[in-house]
């Protein structure tokens, strides 16, 4: 076994540089979502020293050198077919070993803990390979979607987190455990079958190319309702049909990205920031200000307050007086 006093020297000097390591590679990564307008919650952290030492207890044929996971990288995703766009994108800026599907290693009558773990580090000519070598620092990357991450997270404090707390249990209660992963499961692919074959409208059609840019600017989420309502009421005043203005607001995005990104990034700090600039249609306002003021206002009036519309046309640098 690991002199687990020596381990737990070493990791209480080691383990502020894994946090940093952990901190730039999720720092890629979100760049790399955003980038690609994909949401998702990500996170990195290094092993807290209790859980580093159980882990060696836990596993006497580990080591120090041999724990793969001292660092981590969490993505959290709504839907089952971006997993595969997440590694896509990490083999695009780390050096990835095979991935760990946690489906494989179930049964086909069997259901549990389903994510996607993959151990990263850094390529041969990164910039920080001196700081980081890949030899040492190496970080595991666990993808999975909103439903997984919820029975990830209650089978972690529970007893079925796998076959060695389970079996102990009455039959009874393993079947309840069995019935309720299958149920998470269900509910996963369905939410993602339901984004997919929901049948289309204008509207939604429209939503769905605006979170492709919205995206990439921020991770909050905007409210569905309101973002259909208004793209319901917007959507006249480009008198044309809706692949035209989905082209025509992809190159708007791409002619004004630079204003846009440095409009998001002051909103953070911002706590007096319009109500609707968290939206994904404040490109579609934002678009029909620089087009024609006071249509706009003359439309959005008759439905929302004035002064909101003002806020959003003044973070972008336009002035209604």
């Amino acid at each position: 076994m690991t002199d687990l006093e020596t381990a737990r020297k070493r990791w209480l000097q080691e383990r502020p540089k894994y946090e940093q390591f952990g901190k730039e590679l999720e720092k890629r990564l979100r760049t790399e979502l955003r980038q690609a307008g994909i949401w998702a919650d990500v996170t990195s952290r290094a092993k807290e020293m209790d859980g580093f030492i159980r882990k060696l207890i836990k596993k006497p044929s580990h080591n120090y050198e041999s724990v793969s996971d001292k660092s981590g990288i969490r993505v959290i995703l709504r839907y089952k077919n971006e997993v595969d766009a997440v590694l896509a994108l990490a083999e695009k800026s780390f050096k990835c070993g095979q991935p760990e599907q946690k489906a494989d290693t179930l049964k086909l009558d069997q259901v549990g803990y389903l994510s996607v773990h993959v151990d990263v580090k850094l390529c041969a000519d990164d910039p920080l390979v001196a700081t980081y070598p890949p030899q040492k620092f190496q970080a595991e990357l666990q993808v999975r979607t909103l439903a997984q991450h919820l029975w990830s997270e209650m089978s972690h404090d529970t007893y079925y987190k796998n076959d060695d707390t389970l079996n102990p249990l009455p039959n009874s209660i393993k079947r309840r455990i069995f019935l309720l992963a299958g149920v998470v499961e269900v509910a996963d692919s369905e939410f993602t079958r339901l984004n997919m074959e929901t049948p289309t409208t204008p509207e939604l059609d429209l939503l769905k190319s605006l979170e492709r840019h919205y995206y990439k600017l921020t991770t909050r989420r905007g409210d569905p309702e309101i973002s259909l309502a208004l793209i319901h009421l917007l959507m006249p005043l480009y008198e044309k049909e809706s692949r035209q203005i989905v082209s025509h607001l992809d190159h708007f995005y791409a002619e004004h990205e630079d204003v846009i990104r440095e409009v998001y990034e002051e909103a953070e700090g911002t706590p007096n920031r319009s109500a609707y600039l968290y939206q994904p249609e404040a490109l579609m306002i934002y678009d029909r200000l620089c087009a024609d003021t006071a249509v706009i206002r003359k439309v959005w009036s008759a439905h929302y307050p004035e002064r909101e519309l003002e806020r959003i046309a003044n973070a972008f640098g336009i002035s209604f007086d």
